[in-house]
């Protein structure tokens, strides 16, 4: 069962609008109009990026699909909205456009059940629930009569849950609510729906919550589909949809395509719609599974974890895998004890930043979270005496427990033979995320610690960074991971949210996934090698180096006919040594800059900035330093790598490297607000701030516990940013260096 066929040799075809150097601000990576990530090539456009600047944002084509709303799915929030107002007209006998005030708003999702999950994430997050309003808009007493008071009924008892209501439906299945302030709207069009709400409120904050906390976003492709059926991409002249990639084309570039509505030139290596993957037949890499290639893509999957095919399930990002498994280890922890509503959840190690977010949200998960950012063995035994605690208090017990192997961005290994000895022991299920590690390299489902074991097929899956889509694998060799696959066969679908054309892109891209996989584990650990061995480098993050022992007893060796080495993976993080400038390191070196990972070009982005921006100080209290530097290695050659690394070294000194005292000295130096601490027999020195105001003691064992210790509002609106009171101006600016043109 674990045989794969030989993969076919990575495509000239798939390699168009790949980037090979670092390139200008706003172009799409790659340059594909579906491409899921955007340059940010300078330090200080990634300080403008995330303070909102229009001098940065206006020259994005683009973004990451889950944090910026690409231009088609713009166009059809347009739409909906266009058509909502037809039918209030319609219902008010008025076929004069509505009055200005008050203005609507949406959302546009890939189903009606995510549109319904959402229309009830807004209802709870707003305070619709209990009469009251959660924005000073909502409150105006010109607005009263559309939003009254009144409460307005959910669709379903519990997010988890997508048994509704059918009172709120009419004969033909419609739950559009035309007198409702919160609305759902069946736009028929690929099955998007909408979710219409007053503008200008606390209502869009919330619903880019869902969008990104969940991961149930409507991708470029769909929308494109869906304005393609509404007759919005046929129109005369310019037409409503202006090509994304159309302002940088280049005549030297093939793969150029001519916008038969638009007369715009454009590039997309696989359309939206399709009833053939005609790039799969023109390629060679047709096997059958063109015509269903969610199929193609779960069968390619199962062969290389080895299981069924019927354990695979899809969504239509990586985020919506995990929280396809939360809700589903919520429903069993239901199907146990009404009482618990879901149990709590665990998190367990600093994980990439929306899976403590969405879990923190009491709207998806009503019990709460339970946070252990550490992920060591302290955070071990904190965990396992607030099992016993529980268990003996007779309190609501734990439904599951989210971790990350290796964790993003400081790449720990936690220890998950001991995570999965206390699930055994207290019944909950275990969740891990293995994008950085990846499926072919390590061993979860074999090795029967994870009950699911969620990853983004949008990394290096996919590998060309054009479609988004998410994978959740029940694992077969466990009692709940069989119970989590029943449940999810019953639940999830028909692989919800994942649209076809994004499936096709998928499925044609992962066909040499396995070659790709192991060239870039001997390009990456090459290259960390040489790092570690550079003096401008003070720190790396990358399993080999942070816990090699856990990394290894979890390794694949199945080399699948020989197709694949196990090895550690694509991704690592640095700090720079004090006397090299990071801010123009980033700057110089030639490599694409922005947001994801596992891409078949490489890509660095300063992660701690981009993701942690607005909460430094919670970011640094787990050893998430402001300037790290996060690098997701790609195929390109390694002699590349090294001369683009060694110019931006050389480029970015700022004076010779202070020599040490004594190589094997114990010893600390202190500026009053920083320390260089070097302990005996390592090399690497670590400049960071000084804890000791910023932490307080005992912080590493900290519990961050909903409605305990913290405000509610804190955590439920900015979790956890300002909770731990943290002046930042007693941040160590010589190790975070200038962030952007303003001192922070």
């Amino acid at each position: 069962t674990n045989h794969v066929a030989p993969q076919a040799r990575h495509n000239s075809s798939k390699d168009k609008g790949l980037p090979q150097a670092s390139l200008p601000l706003g172009h799409p990576l790659p340059l594909d109009e579906h491409a899921c990530s955007v340059s940010l090539p300078t330090w200080s456009s990634v300080v403008g990026y995330e303070e909102g600047s229009p001098q940065v944002t206006e020259k994005l084509a683009c973004g990451y699909p889950r944090f910026v709303y690409h231009p088609y799915v713009i166009n059809l929030m347009n739409v909906a909205l266009e058509i909502d107002e037809k039918l209030q007209c319609q219902k008010n006998g008025d076929e004069q456009s509505l009055s200005k005030e008050p203005e609507w708003d949406c959302i546009v999702l890939p189903s009606r059940n995510s549109a319904l999950r959402c229309h009830d994430f807004l209802v709870k997050a707003c305070g619709y629930l209990d009469g009251r309003a959660a924005s000073p808009r909502l409150v105006d007493s010109n607005l009263s009569k559309i939003v009254g008071n009144s409460r307005i009924q959910l669709f379903s008892s519990d997010n988890a849950i997508d048994r509704y209501d059918s009172n709120l439906f009419d004969g033909d299945g419609n739950c559009y609510n035309s007198e409702s302030p919160v609305r759902v709207l069946d736009l028929n069009a690929a099955e998007a729906h909408a979710v219409i709400f007053p503008a200008q409120t606390v209502f869009a904050i919330e619903a880019k919550s869902y969008w990104q906390h969940t991961g149930e976003v409507m991708s470029s492709r769909r929308a494109e589909a869906a304005l393609n059926q509404l007759g919005q991409c046929n129109g005369t002249g310019k037409g409503i949809l202006p090509r994304v990639t159309s302002s940088f084309h280049c005549e030297s570039n093939d793969g150029w395509t001519i916008c038969p509505y638009t007369n715009q030139p454009h590039m997309a290596l696989y359309p939206s719609e399709n009833t053939l993957c005609e790039n799969e037949t023109k390629t060679g890499t047709s096997s059958g599974s063109e015509t269903n290639p969610s199929k193609g893509i779960k069968e390619r999957i199962a062969s290389i974890v080895g299981t069924p095919s019927s354990h695979v399930f899809l969504t239509p990002s990586g985020m919506a895998s995990i929280y396809a498994a939360l809700r589903s280890a919520r429903r069993r922890s239901m199907n146990s004890s009404e009482k618990d509503h879901g149990g709590t959840s665990v998190v367990f190690g600093f994980p990439y930043l929306d899976t403590l977010k969405m879990c923190s949200r009491p709207e998806l998960v009503p019990g709460g979270v339970e946070f252990f950012g550490h992920g060591n063995d302290e955070d071990l035994a904190n965990l396992e005496q607030m099992l016993k605690d529980r268990k003996s208090n007779n309190e609501p017990g734990i439904s599951v427990l989210i971790t990350e192997f290796p964790s993003n961005p400081l790449l720990n290994c936690h220890d998950l033979q001991k995570l999965r000895s206390l699930a055994d022991e207290y019944d909950f299920a275990v969740v891990v995320d293995d994008t950085i590690g990846n499926f072919a390299n390590i061993d979860l489902i074999g090795s029967a610690l994870a009950d699911l074991v969620c990853t983004s097929l949008t990394k290096l899956f996919n590998g060309r960074g054009d479609a988004m889509a998410g994978s959740v694998v029940a694992n077969p060799n466990t009692k709940i991971g069989q119970w989590l696959q029943r449940d999810l066969q019953e639940n999830h679908h028909n692989d919800e949210g994942l649209w076809v054309g994004d499936a096709y892109a998928v499925n044609a891209n992962s066909v040499n996934f396995l070659s790709r996989s192991s060239q870039i584990n001997k390009t990456t650990e090459e290259l960390a090698d040489w790092l570690l061995e550079r003096d401008e480098v003070a720190s790396i993050y990358y399993p080999k180096f942070t816990n090699p022992s856990r990394y290894n007893s979890v390794l694949n060796h199945n080399n699948y006919g020989g197709e694949h080495t196990a090895g550690y993976a694509g991704l690592f993080a640095i700090i720079l040594h004090p006397h090299i400038c990071q801010r123009t390191f980033y700057d110089k070196l030639d490599i694409s800059k922005g947001p994801s990972l596992g891409t078949d070009f490489s890509l660095v982005c300063p992660y701690t900035l981009l993701a942690h921006y607005h909460e430094l100080d919670f970011a640094m209290s787990y050893d998430v330093q402001p300037n790290l530097l996060r690098f997701a290695i790609g195929l390109e050659e390694i002699e590349t790598l090294k001369d683009k690394f060694s110019t931006a070294f050389k480029e970015s000194k700022l004076h010779p490297k202070i020599p040490l005292k004594s190589a094997t000295a114990n010893y600390t130096t202190s500026r009053g607000y920083c320390s260089l601490t070097q302990t005996s027999g390592s090399r690497n020195i670590l400049a960071r701030a000084n804890h000791s105001n910023l932490v307080g003691n005992g912080l590493g064992n900290y519990l961050v516990r909903r409605n305990k210790s913290f405000d509610d509002k804190i955590v439920k609106r900015s979790l956890l940013t300002t909770s731990f009171n943290t002046p930042l101006s007693v941040i160590d600016f010589y190790s975070i260096g200038c962030i952007g043109d303003k001192a922070m």
